[in-house]
Parts: structure tokens; C-alpha cells; sequence
């Protein structure tokens, strides 16, 4: 088992949070230009407009958690974790 974790634990969490993201923002052109070639109405717009806002609002969560957790990490705090 490892003693320190300096140095690792952010590749994974930066590379979930671009694979997450990226996942919501193609779903996102996924849906618009499905959407967007075929025939619209009303109703439908302002259902896929919300679901887009939902996928976007959720890949820019996962961005600000990883801004936080670098902060988290560059500030020291998975060091200090292992006193405990």
C-alpha cells in the first residue's frame, strides 16, 4: 500500500471529468442535431431545450468539482487526510 499520494490521484480525476463532460456535450449535439433535422414544434423544443440545459448543467458540475479538487489537492489537504 502506498504511504503518500503526492504526485498521483489527479490523472483519474481529471480524466473522468473530460470522459464525463465530453459524454454530456455529445450527448447534448447528439440531441440538438437530431432534434434540430427533423420536423420541430413547440411543445418539443422546450422539452429538448430543458433536457439540454440538464446535461449541460451537469457537465459543468463535474468541471467545477475537479477545479475544486485540484484546489483541494494543491492546497494540501490528501496530505492531510493521512493523519487521520
Amino acid at each position: 500500500m502506498r504511504k503518500t499520494t503526492k504526485g498521483h490521484g489527479m490523472a483519474g480525476a481529471v480524466l473522468t471529468a473530460v470522459l464525463v463532460a465530453g459524454l454530456m456535450v455529445l450527448l447534448v449535439v447528439a440531441m440538438l442535431t437530431g432534434y434540430f433535422g427533423g420536423s420541430t414544434d413547440g411543445a418539443a423544443t422546450a422539452l429538448v431545450l430543458v433536457y439540454v440545459l440538464i446535461l449541460l448543467a451537469v457537465a459543468g458540475g463535474v468541471m467545477a468539482a475537479l477545479v475544486q479538487r485540484w484546489r483541494e489537492v494543491k492546497g494540501g489537504e490528501e496530505d492531510e487526510a493521512r493523519k487521520y
